[in-house]
């Protein structure tokens, strides 16, 4: 009898440690960046009827303001003395016409909105290659529209947090400058994946995580959308402008020139309007329909108010 009482003690205590050390990584690494935290938007409030702004014209910098103009503007999402950490796709050193990369003159704009509605600090950040920011024109947008940015390609420069409703990601190493963001804003260009078919919000999200390998080795669309119900982006601004088709993420291959921007804040919907758009069914691809029946947004954007705009 006694030694089943302490049995029972000594799993209470087990029990209680490991429940203690699960809450004590949510206290110390709390962050308004983690959905399981803060399901509420960090929004003002405003009246808008749009849910997803479509914008087409030659300019992509004119589209990508018109974009989030519809959605209520910088300053709907932005409050005075707010920390802002963009993530887009740096990756490629390549031209904008190539689909790789997210376009600079987009990131510039948004750079420059962020600052005018009251932002502190930008931040422009990747877990990509230094030399790729450089050369593709990344850096330089950033720079002359008074953000700073930086690689995340050390492990020193993430932070552990747990993955409530991961069944793969259980713990996962996220990019301190996203957890310690006031807004993030994900800046994705819709591309091909050979891995997962298409590129778009949720999988840009690889770029602020440690072990992308890992998403590789298991089932990346499953980590793709378990990732995505675990940090909650603010804005997300899609890169539609030039559109890799075939043979991504890297290329070369076939490019659609769309001169769009798809801007929004649920990126499920995004991701399926923006896979209808260019490749077809959005039901077809998993990470999609897991991200939706794990409520991170809705598969079905005809339910939303979408606002379509030429400039």
């Amino acid at each position: 009898m006694k030694g089943s009482i302490m049995k029972k003690q000594n799993m209470s205590r087990r029990r209680f440690i490991k429940y203690s050390t699960i809450a004590g990584v949510h206290a110390a690494f709390s962050s308004p960046i983690l959905a399981a935290v803060t399901d509420g938007a960090h929004l003002r409030t405003v009246e808008t009827d749009c849910d997803l702004a479509v914008v087409t014209g030659s300019s992509p910098a004119k589209n990508c303001l018109r974009a989030v103009d519809a959605l209520g503007g910088f300053n709907r999402f932005i409050r005075s003395g707010d920390s802002v950490v963009i993530k887009p796709n740096p990756v490629g050193r390549n031209r904008p016409e190539q689909a790789i990369n997210t376009h600079p003159e987009m990131i510039r704009v948004v750079v420059t909105e962020c600052i005018n509605a009251g932002a502190k600090t930008v931040k422009v950040v990747s877990h990509d290659d230094r030399r790729s920011f450089i050369m593709n024109g990344t850096a330089e947008a950033v720079e002359q529209a008074g953000g700073t940015w930086h690689t995340l390609n050390e492990e020193s420069q993430y932070r552990n947090i747990v993955v409530p409703r991961g069944t793969i990601l259980r713990h996962e190493l996220i990019a301190a400058d996203i957890l310690d963001s006031d807004v993030f804003i994900n800046m994705p260009i819709a591309k091909h994946h050979a891995g997962s078919t298409v590129t778009l919000s949720m999988k840009n999200l690889m770029g602020i995580n440690w072990d992308r390998i890992r998403f590789h080795r298991t089932d990346l669309h499953q980590c793709i959308a378990e990732l995505a119900a675990t940090v909650r982006q603010n804005l997300i601004i899609m890169d539609a402008n030039h559109v890799l088709l075939t043979n991504g993420p890297i290329g070369p291959g076939e490019v659609k020139t769309a001169n769009t921007v798809i801007a929004g804040i649920d990126p499920v919907a995004i991701d399926s309007y923006v896979t209808n758009l260019f490749w077809g069914d959005p039901g077809a691809i998993r990470h999609i329909r897991i991200a939706h029946d794990l409520g991170v947004g809705e598969i079905d954007y005809s339910k939303l108010s979408i606002r379509e705009v030429s400039t």
